[in-house]
């Protein structure tokens, strides 16, 4: 069944406004409040580490004017000693500032990874239709590395640049005004340059993180269609459209970096300009007698400007990564603000469930279209009954089981259980008492046993074997030389179709739920591995109340209830029996696609019976041969 047609959304949607650059950026810095502390001792240490590299220059001009004009060595001795301590006391004041301002980014890291991670597995499944994966993956890998750059890099160096700055411009100041407008002068460029190169690279860098983004969607979707590519000899096309597109993405990163590199000569001119003009106009100054100027200032000045010059030449890295820190920002704060459209409420309900469940006009329908994948279903289902839902390609047969878990809201009336709106449960107390089986199971990369304790971790490892006994998992997993220790590869690739299916059973089976969903969950096997399963499936539907997805006609036939769908409404509604008198289209379905399957199956029964003892693993490899023989010859016919 095409699921692409059975995807209900909210007819509504939040337009969330774009919010400005510094809008992010507090964003992020609100961050920070959680660990007072740390930013404190980070903050202490950064200052400390600065005012000690003030007050260095500043007994350089005593040094001149006084050790070495009036040969004092005395003099000289206490100031290289106390230069010495000085420089210990920046050391360690320095580390401080350095180790918990990186410690402080990592933090951050941490949580943003988590509240996305958290945020993703809280969404609906109407978010997972639409969101890429390789999209989630960039912004939560790729996007919090460049905030974790900033908080590490960018904020702690921007405010150690923005603290030295301070303080020698208000100590040139105060000690020569003259020579700290002269030292000053070339600031003021410098200072637009650095506003026009923000507002150059951050577009840019947004769109080098937009064009990683789709190439790790590409990188994502080729590796999960990998069989796809190689069975359509699609090789060559797909390498070229790779390399297109990693192709754009180089181009991009080279703009990028030349507005960069181009930032660096100007703010590194700029800065040599500062200290020409100070020993230029200063000693014109000092060589006339005016302003107070000595040889002893013209070298603390010097001493200043050289100061700033590093920082200043740095001020380019800082404005880049706080460009990319508030584009990969913005990327983030997309996945964090995303609303959540399927919430428990907070007085939510948890009852335990007997298994009633009842449609009342249910409709839904998609966000962007008029088109109602369900419309005005009235159903009831008693606790314990089997309801068979059939019905053609996208007529909305698992969009009926996926508004009962509510993986889906719907858009008009109601879906009760016991009575009570799906609605007004606690979404895990819900969705603990209903197991399903997919059409196609997801196992995970961890041990048989993990897969099948997945949805009870407290289980036993013997409540664990009597749930794969019950779905008939038992016997081909104690062959495997490590039993339930055995790994499973990524997405149970290790594992036959038919095996992921009774582990997957197993899964459900566990949980003991009251409510069973089996999504067409033997139409993607053999014969005799359908066989199998059904015996599994029969012995889980025992006393549960049970959706069963069927294309065929050995689980149809068992149904309590069998519902007819076409175009999202419900046009037949019986039994096997009397919708076959009635005709119309499950006759059509059943003379089409399941009257084969009754008869081969029956013609196998009967072989399998009178022919053939399955009473070892020689008569039951007879027993699958006779099968696909009997299912070869109805085929041809």
């Amino acid at each position: 069944m095409a699921y692409a047609s059975a995807k209900p959304r909210p007819t509504t949607k939040s337009k969330r406004a774009r919010q400005s650059a510094f809008a992010i950026w507090r964003r992020l810095m609100a961050y920070l409040l959680k660990y007072r502390l740390w930013v404190l001792i980070a903050s202490l240490g950064i200052i400390g580490s600065n005012l000690l590299s003030i007050v260095v220059p500043y007994i350089l001009r005593d040094v001149v004017d006084i050790g070495i004009a009036k040969q004092d060595s005395d003099f000289m001795l206490r100031a290289g000693l106390l230069v010495a301590g000085l420089g210990l006391a920046h050391g360690l004041a320095a580390f401080f500032g350095r180790f918990y301002g990186e410690r402080l980014s990592h933090y951050v890291s941490y949580d943003i990874r988590n509240q996305i991670y958290d945020k993703v597995q809280q969404q609906s499944f109407t978010y997972h239709d639409n969101a890429q994966v390789g999209t989630i993956i960039t912004r939560a890998i790729s996007d919090v590395n460049e905030i974790q750059r900033y908080f590490a890099f960018g904020l702690m160096d921007g405010l150690n640049v923005l603290i030295l700055l301070i303080g020698v411009i208000a100590i040139m100041v105060a000690t020569s005004p003259a020579l700290a407008l002269i030292a000053f002068t070339p600031l003021i460029p410098l200072a637009m340059f650095s506003h026009r190169f923000v507002m150059r690279v951050h577009p840019r860098w947004k769109q080098v993180m937009d064009r990683m983004q789709a190439l790790s969607n590409h990188i994502q979707e080729n590796a999960l269609g990998a069989e796809v590519v190689r069975v359509f000899a699609r090789e060559q096309h797909e390498i070229k459209r790779f390399h297109a597109e990693n192709g754009r993405l180089y181009v991009e990163q080279l703009d990028f970096i030349r507005q960069w590199i181009s930032f660096l000569p100007a703010s590194a001119f700029l800065a040599a300009m500062s200290t020409a003009l100070v020993l230029l106009f200063g000693g014109w100054l000092e060589s006339r007698g005016m302003a107070n100027i000595t040889v002893g200032l013209i070298v603390t000045f010097n001493a200043y400007v050289l100061l700033l010059a590093q920082p200043l030449r740095f001020i380019g890295f800082i404005i880049l990564l706080a460009t990319q820190a508030v584009a990969s920002g913005e990327r983030v704060f997309q996945i964090l603000d995303e609303p959540e459209l399927v919430t428990s409420k907070s007085d939510a309900l948890k009852p335990e469930i007997k298994g009633h469940v009842r449609f009342e006009r249910v409709s839904t329908q998609y966000t962007t279209s008029n088109y109602a994948v369900l419309r005005d279903i009235d159903l009831e289902v008693k606790p314990g009954e089997i309801i068979a839902i059939i019905g053609l390609t996208g007529a909305g047969k698992t969009t009926i089981a996926n508004l009962i878990p509510r993986f889906y809201d719907v858009t008009d009336g109601r879906v009760l259980i016991d009575g009570i709106d799906v609605r007004d449960f606690d979404l895990d107390c819900l969705r603990g008492q209903v197991g399903v089986v997919m059409q196609q199971s997801l196992l995970f990369s961890a041990t048989i046993e993990e897969n099948i304790a997945y949805g009870n971790p407290e289980a036993s490892l013997a409540q664990i074997v009597n749930a794969a006994k019950a779905a008939n998992a038992h016997d081909f997993i104690s062959e495997f030389p490590e039993g339930y220790q055995t790994m499973v590869g990524e997405r149970g690739v290790t594992l036959s179709g038919g095996q992921k299916q009774r582990v997957a059973i197993a899964r459900a089976l566990l949980i003991d739920p009251r409510i069973l969903i089996l999504d067409d969950a033997t139409s993607s096997v053999d014969t005799q591995t359908e066989h199998l399963i059904q015996q599994a499936l029969d012995h889980v539907m025992e006393g549960r109340t049970t959706f069963v997805i069927a294309q065929r006609m050995s689980t149809i036939l068992k149904a309590d209830q069998i519902v007819v769908l076409r175009e999202g409404e419900i046009i037949q509604h019986g039994t096997h029996q009397t919708l076959l008198e009635d005709g119309g289209l499950y006759e059509e379905i059943y003379r089409l696609q399941l009257e084969e399957q009754e008869r081969v199956r029956r013609e196998a029964i009967i072989a399998g019976t009178i022919k053939i003892p399955l009473d070892d693993r020689r008569s039951t490899q007879q027993f699958r041969e006779l099968i696909d023989r009997l299912a070869g010859r109805i085929t041809k016919r």
